[in-house]
């Protein structure tokens, strides 16, 4: 920047000063100092130059964070709609296809073979795939057959695991499926598998998946799925009825990847589009995710909210959008 105003002519040098606006100026002394360069007749010393360098990087410095800052509120605005039209999408899912819910969801658990039974949770340690602030809310639980009965008889007859035993870069590359080596796995060049694909056939597409979909048993007492624990979150954000305290509703946390039939263009009222969600690290899932309300004393399954990537409500994602939430 010094070497540029230099290289100026005097009048030239002395238009770039007067352009600098002294509101976008925080420092006092730099104010000061600014207020005493502009009024200057003649040339400006080696000193004072680099006076103005340092205002105008100070200036751009500040624009900088601004414009970041304002990137994100966006992210979150277009994220809340994602929220929205998921929450709509899934309910004409459910209208237009004899009242069954979408199915084939990622089930957010890692095994080494393609069971529910024994599965772990895809965020149990720090180096795995989920978001630790989404982990944070979520407890890998071995569901009663009531809770898969019913999930099966609303539609959800199927989900996706992470294959612990897959390594899509077979010897040569670095990274592999497992929980410890799955983000090198995504963060390495030599592969073509991706965060938002993780879920997807580890011999076929991209992922980390098995070949297969898991089949929910309805009589078996003994898999496991993530439930959401902090229900007093998703009450305030969503027109459904709010979650009582008993343990007859089990909320279930399934991610909305690629491989769910609401996207299957084969069925009626399927959307053309894998929302991503973009405030977490390259390396990690990058789905929103559905809590699904398994009601065992209505016997009835309820798409009870929508929350992202990171572990967030729709009214904490509302957050970020209008200032009331930090974004960084």
């Amino acid at each position: 920047m010094l070497n540029k105003l230099l290289a100026l002519s005097r009048e030239q040098r002395a238009a770039v000063v007067d352009a600098i606006d002294p509101a976008l100026v925080a420092q006092p002394w730099a104010k000061k100092r600014l207020k005493k360069i502009k009024g200057k007749q003649g040339g400006f010393t080696l000193l004072e130059l680099l006076v103005v360098v340092a205002i105008i990087a100070a200036i751009a410095g500040t624009a900088t964070i601004l414009l970041r800052d304002t990137d994100r509120q966006a992210s979150a605005a277009a994220h809340v709609a994602m929220m929205d039209e998921l929450m709509k999408g899934i309910s004409t899912y459910q209208v237009l296809n004899d009242g069954m819910l979408p199915s084939n969801f990622d089930s957010l658990m890692r095994n080494g073979t393609d069971t529910l039974v024994g599965a772990t949770s895809a965020g149990a340690v720090d180096t795995d795939v989920i978001n630790a602030d989404l982990a944070a809310s979520l407890a890998p639980t071995t569901i009663p057959a009531d809770v898969a009965s019913l999930l099966v008889d609303a539609g959800v007859s199927t989900v996706r695991l992470l294959n612990s035993a897959a390594d899509p870069n077979g010897a040569d590359g670095a990274g592999d499926c497992s929980a410890t080596g799955i983000r090198t796995l995504i963060t390495n060049k030599g592969n073509d598998v991706t965060a938002a694909t993780i879920y997807r056939s580890a011999t076929s597409a991209n992922g980390c998946g098995f070949d297969t979909n898991y089949t929910i048993s309805a009589t078996a007492t003994d898999q496991v799925l993530q439930l959401w624990e902090e229900p007093a979150r998703v009450n305030a954000d969503t027109t459904k009825a709010a979650i009582g305290a008993s343990q007859t509703q089990y909320l279930v946390a399934l991610g909305i990847g690629p491989d769910t039939s609401l996207f299957n263009p084969e069925k009626r009222g399927a959307m053309t589009t894998v929302p991503v969600y973009r405030h977490v690290t390259k390396d990690e899932y990058n789905r929103f995710v559905a809590l699904l309300n398994v009601d065992t004393e209505a016997s009835e399954v309820r798409l009870q909210a929508i929350i992202d990537g990171a572990g967030d409500t729709k009214d904490e994602e509302l957050g970020e959008w209008d200032g009331t939430r930090s974004t960084l």
